[in-house]
């Protein structure tokens, strides 16, 4: 036990001292802040930009003449002469885009709309709304009806969100910005600090094996003792990491926060990030068995680099469908992507952030996370015992699983 919490202390001080650790740990609130805040804000800004459209109309002189009289102080529309000339001044910035109308347009079904942005939905949606309600109200006054009238009639409802919550705790004024932005923020966050610090366990395992120290160590230690150290000291490393920055971030948010007018997303929580820090540990203690034998099997930094490419695809999975997951948290896919162990701390996080799965669910997939990493620790204990020494040829997995099953290891 002595020795364990040696290589432990061992482990923790070297991770606390390097730069990349201090760095990061400064440089984590700020992270964390700017993943969760400015994608709204951008978002935002992208809305408040639409106040001041500019876009160039052709085509029927009559109706661009009623659009242009019936335009909203947020858009100025102007009678295009020549289309051509209209397409360079969409070019040169000087208008948004090009309406084109054709004979009849007042009767449409389609409209066509030359723009240099054809990503820009906002500013897209935002013209053809207003067009599309200047048109009606023209079809109206031909066919004599008011268009107070066709507001009253054509008016859509607001939808006030209503989250239901299996305990009877239903959360109002959710929407999906709040989701999404949450749930990349937190996905991004596990995936970034999972693979920062299992690829230092496997790296400095490599490291070591290279420079025949581990030669050294193993004449005082077990390599059982070795391996808990190493993940132990760094889990400790992490968790502290985690720790500050989360109070951090909170008290940037709460002191700047308002001078800056800038809240937390509405649905951090107290027990959201207690379970941040759950999924993390659990998916550091995963990886880190796993990353640790693609050290003890590798023979330089370029073969360790392949080994980790299968358990990388898992990792950064959840993040690449974090869209779908957030808009189908009860999908099959979702659902099983929540209990398979290498996708299951982000994707059940996200299903906890986004739609609460009850706590059957989570206690279910914990468990599973629990079995798993007794039996990664069990099984890339022996595969690290019997490969760490080997040098000279490379190995593959398949050849760290024929060790796993080697009698007599």
């Amino acid at each position: 036990m002595n020795k364990i919490l040696v290589m432990i202390k061992y482990n923790f001080r070297r991770t606390a001292a390097r730069k990349s650790f201090i760095v990061l740990t400064i440089l984590g609130p700020v992270l964390i802040i700017a993943v969760a805040v400015v994608p709204g804000l951008l978002a935002q800004r992208g809305i408040d930009e639409v106040t001041d459209v500019r876009i160039a109309v052709y085509g029927e002189a009559g109706l661009a003449d009623m659009l242009i009289a019936s335009s909203p102080d947020y858009i100025t529309i102007y009678r295009a002469l020549d289309f051509e000339a209209a397409r360079e001044d969409c070019f040169d910035g000087n208008v948004e885009g090009v309406l084109v109308l054709p004979e009849n347009a007042i009767d449409a079904q389609t409209l066509q709309f030359y723009t240099r942005e054809g990503s820009n939905i906002i500013m897209t949606e935002t013209v053809r709304n207003t067009i599309a309600g200047i048109l009606t109200n023209l079809r109206a006054a031909e066919a004599g009806i008011a268009s107070e009238q066709v507001a009253m009639l054509t008016a859509v409802p607001e939808f006030d969100i209503v989250q239901l919550n299996r305990d009877g705790a239903d959360k109002a004024g959710q929407n999906f910005n709040d989701f999404i932005y949450t749930a990349i923020a937190f996905i991004m966050l596990l995936y970034m600090t999972t693979l920062l610090y299992s690829q230092m366990i496997g790296r400095s395992v490599v490291t070591e094996k290279t420079s025949k120290t581990v030669e050294v160590m193993l004449s005082s230690v077990r390599p059982a003792t070795l391996m808990i150290g190493k993940i132990a000291g760094m889990g400790i490393a992490g968790i502290i990491q985690y720790g500050i920055w989360i109070g951090v971030s909170l008290l940037l948010m709460k002191v700047v926060g308002p001078a800056l007018d800038i809240s937390m997303p509405s649905l951090l929580s107290a027990d959201m990030l207690g379970y941040l820090i759950l999924f993390f540990l659990l998916a550091f203690f995963l990886y880190s068995g796993l990353y640790a034998v693609c050290g003890a099997l590798a023979q330089d930094e370029q073969s360790y680099g392949q080994l980790q490419i299968p358990f990388i695809i898992p990792l950064v999975l959840p993040m690449v469908m974090v869209s779908y997951l957030v808009m189908n948290p009860e999908a099959p896919v979702t659902v099983f992507m929540s209990f398979f162990p290498l996708t299951a701390p982000m994707t059940m996080f996200v299903r906890v952030i986004v739609s609460p799965p009850g706590m059957l669910h989570i206690i279910l997939c914990v468990a599973i996370m629990l079995v798993s990493i007794i039996a990664v620790a069990v099984g890339s204990g022996k595969i690290f015992r019997l490969a760490i020494l080997r040098t000279g040829k490379s190995m593959k997995l398949t050849d760290g699983f024929r060790l796993l099953f080697q009698r007599g290891g």
